[in-house]
């Protein structure tokens, strides 16, 4: 049975100062006596989420072909022997995008665009149109973020994974409720990693809730932060298939149920 372990690292974001924040991290991670295969940290998080203007991201978004903070987080990945997952604004071809990477010791090694979108996310961004999974440390990952997890539509499609790292900027908790029913669906690991900390625009302050929290495939919370910045490593375990599904092939039920349903909803 495979185990990894993972960090997380929910960041108290300093609001549009990249450096800051990068430093931030690399002192957090210092001062860890181990870091784990893993380290996940939050949605955008060297930049924070909402802005007066669409233009104020787009001018701290990254070409990730020669991005600095891939730069930083690269050396990070090889000083602490991880592998790094953040969520970075991305520029390509004219185009904005709510991104995450994933960053080893050698660089960039993969990344993955928001499909969902949130009205600020609508403002600021495109959106992604692909999932991604990885492999690492014998385990199949996915990566969801932020409102990503609201819609089983997107999960449904991490139905062979193992782990789902999910970097996030939850204000409430109750998008916790959702996570662990994605969860208990799709009987697998959701690891979210939230930041806190507050974005001030003109039209009012969002503040960030913290309380990142791990859930097994069964539901159960294995591990919950405060509302303050922290770090914090969890480690989590292959399980081939989650217990409610036992002996059950949940993509042919779903198909079964969808059959019987339009069948009913013809008549």
């Amino acid at each position: 049975m495979n185990n990894v372990s993972i960090t997380l690292v929910q960041l108290e974001v300093e609001y549009k100062n990249k450096q800051k924040n990068i430093s931030r991290v690399s002192e957090l991670l210092e001062a860890e006596a181990s870091v784990g295969d893993i380290t996940l940290l939050p949605e955008l998080f060297s930049t924070g989420y909402i802005f007066n203007e669409a233009a104020e991201i787009h001018e701290l978004c990254e070409d990730f072909n020669n991005s600095p903070t891939i730069g930083s987080l690269t050396l990070l990945a090889a000083k602490h022997q991880t592998l790094i997952v953040a969520g970075i604004a991305e520029k390509d071809d004219g185009q904005y995008y709510n991104s995450v990477v994933v960053v080893d010791a050698c660089g960039l090694r993969n990344k993955y665009r928001k499909v969902s979108q949130t009205k600020f996310d609508k403002e600021y961004f495109s959106r992604g149109s692909e999932l991604l999974t990885f492999e690492h440390k014998g385990l199949k990952f996915g990566v969801a973020i932020c409102f990503d997890i609201w819609f089983p539509e997107i999960i449904r499609g991490y139905q062979s994974v193992d782990v789902i790292l999910h970097p996030a900027n939850f204000g409430g908790h109750h998008s916790f409720a959702i996570a662990q029913a994605r969860a208990l669906e799709e009987g697998c690991h959701i690891v979210t990693c939230n930041r806190v900390g507050q974005d001030v625009v003109d039209a009012f302050t969002a503040t960030y809730c913290g309380s990142s929290r791990v859930y097994s495939p069964k539901g159960e919370v294995m591990l919950q932060l405060s509302e303050n910045q922290a770090v914090e490593t969890v480690e989590v375990e292959d399980l081939s298939i989650a217990p409610q599904y036992n002996g059950i092939d949940v993509l042919d039920e779903i198909q079964q149920i969808s059959s019987v349903l339009s069948r009913y909803q013809a008549k």
